[in-house]
């Protein structure tokens, strides 16, 4: 599912996002097409890998929202 995430640090996400289990302290959330989100629109984050996906543990992130209908549509124009 398409989701914002806003982590701790202040960083904003828009990827696709599912919970997986794992044992406590570890990453239980899976991100995959991520990019961030910027003042100046959307680049890929992390540009020094090729990784797909992304694992991030749920204590590392404040919240996670909706992206709204302007935020899909520039998500979707990027080629994944």
């Amino acid at each position: 599912m398409l989701k914002c995430l806003v982590l701790l640090t202040g960083t904003v996400l828009i990827g696709k996002v599912e919970e997986v289990a794992a044992e406590l302290g570890d990453p239980n959330c899976q991100v995959s097409n991520y990019y961030e989100i910027t003042k100046d629109g959307m680049k890929k984050w992390l540009d020094f890998t090729n990784d797909e996906i992304l694992m991030l543990r749920s204590e590392n992130i404040l919240t996670i929202v909706e992206p709204n209908l302007q935020t899909v549509k520039e998500y979707e124009s990027i080629e994944h």
